[in-house]
């Protein structure tokens, strides 16, 4: 057993717990620890979490790893050294072995907490990543940008590994640059990350995308009359051709080497008042047929959409040099206005500013372990960060979520006592568990 040591919790002084949005802040968190409590026993009990493991429950073990994904220390020592200065908290979690506030101790040892975020099965808190990710859906909120909800963002982002702690990871040639990709599907009008793939650096986008497309119906369906941004790493016309047959809209740029045939001139429309005309200059809107016949492995794209239009860099990008880019989009959406298609690939960005958001603010880099089922927990650990960090903005009314309302959030997490989340009455709301997941992972 370990002794809680007295620390501080990083980053910053304590936060006035007088002011009204950490009291109303306390009150809400207070209820989702009430709610995700009997989640994360049914999703424990459903992957055989808690078997042998009588001290240290899933609950407990959640818990924790929540205190680590919200607070800011740079190791898993330390959050959990803090966690255990958190009397409130130990006792929330059953953790603690001692009532005697002068010799308090933490019913589980570092080395336990460490060996189980690799022996424990993700599942337990991969459970809860539907049910929140369902509750962001349903809030409906509209970026400040007005981006469409029908619009779906599909990219990758690369984790760097140790080849010599993660020896599971493939090493076909020295040159290998160890690590896993991460494949994501993220609404951007709602700030939801709906869909997730892990592979290893070998699959390519194109390979990943057919992973994804592998069980097509569930995929497709879910799909049906969005508009499905992507960028040149998944270029494919047979693929293009699967995704457009399913009623799946795409936006992309055209690939530089792709044959191309102009069947018709449209004439270039006067852009929207609420677009911006002077960033976004239109110079062809044609119709087109993509692909040739002579490709075997090809497909042939008749009646498509082709948009030219150079697009200036925003103030602060322009002031570091950069420089105007000429975009030739393809797409098969002739409802909206040539300046409309051109917005809704630049809104391809958000995706980008989501990677940043995980790796920078909720740590996604900072893995729990080098295993495949550490690695696991980490990512779903990251997603559920996210996901309650955007549900508590938009109880607290705020606009967005932000990096000084995690800080919040962990201060009051770890002030939470057993009165204000008592668990004797579960709330109905576990009952809507058991749909299937927005999220998966590769085999």
């Amino acid at each position: 057993m370990a002794r809680a040591q007295s620390l501080r919790l990083p980053h910053g002084t304590r936060p006035d717990q007088r002011s009204g949005i950490n009291r109303s802040l306390r009150r809400w968190l207070a209820v989702e620890v009430r709610r995700l409590r009997p989640l994360i026993l049914l999703s424990a009990a459903e992957c055989h979490a808690d078997r042998y493991r009588k001290h240290f429950t899933s609950f407990a073990h959640a818990l924790l790893l929540l205190f680590h994904g919200l607070a800011r220390g740079p190791s898993l020592t330390q959050s959990y050294q803090t966690f255990g200065a958190c009397r409130s908290l130990v006792a929330l979690s059953e953790l603690a072995v001692s009532d005697d506030p002068a010799n308090e101790h933490i019913a589980v040892s570092f080395s336990q907490f460490a060996a189980s975020n690799t022996s424990r099965p993700s599942d337990f808190l991969a459970g809860l990543v539907p049910v929140l990710a369902e509750r962001v859906r349903q809030l409906g909120r509209q970026s400040a940008q007005a981006i469409p909800a029908d619009v779906q963002i599909l990219d990758g982002t690369f984790l760097h590994l140790s080849l010599k702690l993660a020896t599971w990871l493939p090493n076909h040639d020295p040159s290998d640059i160890p690590g896993v990709r991460l494949q994501i599907q993220y609404t951007p009008a709602a700030d939801l990350p709906t869909y997730l793939l892990m592979t290893d650096s070998h699959t390519n986008d194109c390979q990943a995308l057919d992973q994804l497309l592998a069980d097509a119906s569930p995929v497709l369906d879910r799909w049906r009359d969005q508009t499905l941004v992507i960028d040149l790493g998944y270029y494919s016309h047979r693929r293009f051709a699967l995704l457009l047959n399913a009623g799946v809209h795409l936006v992309t740029r055209l690939q530089q080497q792709a044959t191309v045939c102009v069947t018709a001139e449209r004439p270039i429309q006067q852009p929207l008042p609420a677009l911006p005309a002077d960033r976004i200059v239109l110079q062809a809107d044609q119709e087109i047929t993509l692909g040739s016949a002579n490709n075997r492995t090809g497909a042939v794209l008749p009646h498509l959409r082709l948009v030219t239009a150079t697009v200036a860099p925003l103030p602060a990008a322009a002031r570091r040099g950069a420089q105007s880019v000429v975009y030739r989009l393809i797409t098969d959406r002739w409802d909206l206005s040539a300046t409309e298609v051109v917005q809704i690939y630049l809104w391809r960005w958000q995706i980008e500013l989501f990677f940043r958001w995980l790796k920078r603010h909720v740590h996604l880099l900072r893995v729990l372990g080098y295993s495949r089922a550490a690695l696991d927990l980490t990512v779903w650990l990251s997603i559920i960060v996210h996901l309650l960090t955007v549900l508590a903005a938009h109880a607290m009314g705020l606009s967005r979520r932000t990096p000084g309302l995690l800080h919040r959030l962990v201060w009051t997490l770890a002030q939470l006592s057993l009165e204000d989340a008592d668990v004797t009455d579960p709330p109905a709301y576990q009952l809507a568990f058991g749909e299937s997941p927005p999220l998966a992972r590769s085999p």
